[in-house]
């Protein structure tokens, strides 16, 4: 289904649900907004234009504080523009992460 759609899993490694875990937040931040921006749809066509439309939002409308108060649509803009000076916007690491590499590196130590 994804190669009929021009789409490469991203996924690689089978059974580490971490490795969606960025997506997986994005998801979660679409769906909270679409509930707030369009409360009241009825129907699977009103659902796919309010999705629409929520996409459409943040990217184009909803300043990120992770991008210096620009929207996502903007930051693309700009390394597109001029990939070299792109700036870099670093993503802040979580706990939970750091925590599961270092289990991943400890048993790797531990079987060498």
């Amino acid at each position: 289904m994804l190669k009929a759609q021009g789409m490469t899993q991203s996924m690689s490694r089978v059974s580490r649900c971490i490795d969606n875990g960025p997506m997986e937040s994005w998801q979660g931040i679409i769906k909270e907004m679409r509930a707030v921006l369009y409360p009241n749809v009825s129907s699977f066509e009103e659902m796919k234009e309010a999705y629409e439309k929520t996409i459409h939002y943040y990217l184009y409308h909803d300043p990120q504080e992770r991008f210096n108060g620009k929207t996502p649509a903007q930051v693309r803009a700009e390394a597109q523009e001029n990939p070299e000076q792109a700036p870099y916007y670093p993503i802040k690491q979580s706990k939970k992460y750091r925590d599961y590499w270092k289990t991943i590196a400890d048993k790797k130590n531990q079987t060498a």
